[in-house]
């Protein structure tokens, strides 16, 4: 028998697009969310059979849907997009993975840390760009992906460390000692990465379904903000621990933070641009595959 634990599907209504009306049983609170933008969502994984029925049924019976076995339902464009922030969020990752052995010391404002910061707070934007306009899944495989890369990148680092060397070439053990210092940081950010990117994508996913989609502002800069403390805590903890003094490591943590937050309110910016560019220039594609 089929029982729902979070989530139960009272039924449809239509304004100008149909919605799905969701009833949240922890709460008793009712969202609508549009029919594609659920199936997109965890809120799935907890329909029962009929009612994953009624909503394919309600999503694939309108003749205006595109589907898979549509000839022209390639969107090309789409596809671009996703594969090129994928890229970046892998190349990202493993620069990060490489300039975090350093930690830096700006005396301006009084702040220790790697030179990672500045570059790895770009992945919480693309992650809430993800989950805007591919969904949590297709978040969640990029993540896992960009995952595999850096490890297998610092993998394949670590074994040319083994191998013989040149003994006039003056640079082995530095080489060596650099590869170690990574393998150590690999650890700390691989944690760091996987608990606060699915937070950070869990998060919005939660938000924009309470939210009925609205206040994208607010989902995003909430949810990287969590991710970005809890971020914070754990690689510094983990990549210094033993390493630097207890007082380095709080500081660490709390210039991150600043950092991170400050791009969270910035990222916005791009993330509304972003949604201007999908509308415009890759939804168009939709749009015009379905009047051919």
């Amino acid at each position: 028998m089929d029982c729902n634990k979070k989530y139960k599907l009272l039924g449809f209504s239509r304004a100008n697009t149909i919605k799905a009306n969701i009833m949240v049983l922890a709460t008793g609170k009712h969202i609508n969310i549009g029919l594609q933008e659920l199936e997109n969502s965890i809120i799935t994984d907890d329909f029962s059979r009929n009612e994953l029925k009624a909503l394919y049924r309600r999503l694939y019976g309108d003749t205006n849907t595109i589907t898979s076995y549509d000839l022209t339902d390639r969107h090309e464009r789409s596809w671009y997009a996703y594969l090129i922030i994928s890229v970046a969020m892998s190349v990202i990752y493993i620069l990060c993975t490489i300039s975090g052995v350093k930690a830096i010391h700006i005396s301006l404002i009084n702040f220790v840390v790697p030179p990672a910061i500045f570059f790895y707070p770009l992945t919480f934007i693309f992650v809430d760009i993800l989950n805007e306009f591919f969904g949590l899944r297709m978040a969640r495989r990029t993540i896992l992906i960009s995952f595999i890369a850096n490890i297998l990148f610092v993998t394949g680092l670590w074994a040319t460390s083994l191998l013989p060397g040149l003994s006039e070439w003056d640079l082995n053990k530095s080489y060596s000692e650099f590869v170690e210092s990574i393998i150590a940081v690999l650890f700390a950010s691989s944690c760091a990465y996987l608990i606060s990117e699915n937070i950070n994508s869990l998060l919005l996913c939660k938000i924009k379904e309470l939210t009925n989609s609205r206040f994208l502002f607010i989902r995003v800069i909430t949810s990287t903000v969590i991710a970005s403390a809890i971020d914070s805590i754990i690689f510094c903890t983990l990549a210094f621990y033993n390493v630097l003094s207890t007082e380095t490591i709080q500081t660490m943590i709390i210039s991150q933070f600043i950092i991170k937050l400050a791009y969270a309110i910035i990222g916005v910016g791009p993330i509304y641009a972003a949604r201007e560019l999908f509308s415009r220039y890759i939804n168009a594609q939709k749009r015009n595959a379905c009047e051919k």
